[in-house]
């Protein structure tokens, strides 16, 4: 049986792209990518003549997170050790992403969310377009964040900041991604070759986890979400201490969300910021069986595209 090529590897100039193509499926991630990309990559990683690796996605998306039919059918079947292993397997290679020799680069030109985003903030470098996003709605279905995108954000733009869009699932849209340092390059989509080509060749703006001063326009939506103030949202109450409009709207976003989704990431994100990031995956890791086991984790699942569940809490 011919094997289904969903990622595919070009080089031009010397740089890799690797495409994944699966635009009808808005390029989700799942073991069959997942195991392309494994391959693609390493081709790549092995040739001398490669001196950058690029990853994009065909069709208007970059990737919009993993694919939510194979978390479903696991739960369903009982069969959440292939979650885990996928998993596992997804935080391997974006350990690889992240330390290859040479520079790894995500080409954000549209929509890229959940897996996308983690996929992204693993490589060394962003080059987005204005069209490109970052986001992650896991909470809203139940689950959190699984291939590291708490720890690399938290990592970036600091553990408040990064649990207001983890709990929110508000969309990061270009300008405040580039402005919070999180893309590397915001381009006009005829400039982008050029900004790669930058990047390949002058490795000084890849330290992603560069010490970094937030714009103040961005302080409201840390302080929603410091610790006295999660404990207050846990609870379903306002935070305190910011603008009344900002509260009650941070409120009311969360009140709908799976509270133990929300627990368990804001006690992880607490936790994975104190360690390495290997140690911060292991930590994400030893959570995963239990939340893709929760009622809420198969009501949130199975409500992608219909009307949001009513959570439980359990």
């Amino acid at each position: 049986m011919t094997e289904n090529k969903i990622v595919e590897l070009e080089i031009r100039k010397g740089i890799a792209y690797i495409t994944i193509n699966r635009p009808k499926a808005m390029n989700a991630l799942n073991p069959e990518t997942v195991a392309q990309l494994d391959e693609q990559f390493s081709a790549a990683e092995k040739d001398a003549s490669v001196r950058g690796i690029v990853f994009q996605g065909a069709g208007k998306a970059f990737v919009a997170g993993a694919d939510i039919k194979f978390f479903l059918d696991n739960i369903k079947n009982n069969r959440l050790e292939d979650t885990e292993a996928f998993t596992r397997k997804g935080h391997d290679l974006l350990l690889r992403i992240e330390n290859c020799a040479v520079p790894t680069i995500a080409l954000l030109d549209g929509l890229s969310l959940g897996g996308g985003s983690e996929m992204a903030l693993a490589c060394q470098a962003i080059v987005a377009t204005p069209d490109g996003c970052l986001g992650f709605p896991e909470t809203s279905i139940g689950i959190f964040p699984g291939l590291g995108g708490m720890i690399r954000s938290a990592r970036q733009i600091g553990t408040d900041l990064a649990k207001y869009y983890v709990f929110t699932g508000k969309m990061i849209k270009a300008n405040d991604a580039a402005d919070l340092g999180l893309f590397t390059r915001l381009v006009a989509p005829e400039e982008v070759e050029a900004a790669i080509e930058d990047l390949c060749s002058d490795s000084t703006d890849l330290d992603k986890y560069r010490d970094r001063k937030l714009p103040d326009r961005f302080a409201g939506k840390a302080a929603t979400c410091s610790k006295e103030n999660v404990s207050l949202l846990l609870k379903g109450e306002k935070p305190a201490g910011v603008a009344d409009e900002v509260a009650e709207k941070t409120a009311k976003i969360i009140s709908v969300k799976a509270p133990l989704a929300l627990k368990l990431a804001n006690e992880l994100i607490d936790a994975q910021h104190k360690v390495s990031i290997p140690e911060a995956i292991e930590l994400e890791l030893s959570k995963l069986h239990y939340i893709f086991s929760t009622e809420d984790a198969l009501a949130g699942l199975a409500s992608v595209g219909q009307k949001p569940p009513q959570y439980k809490g359990k």
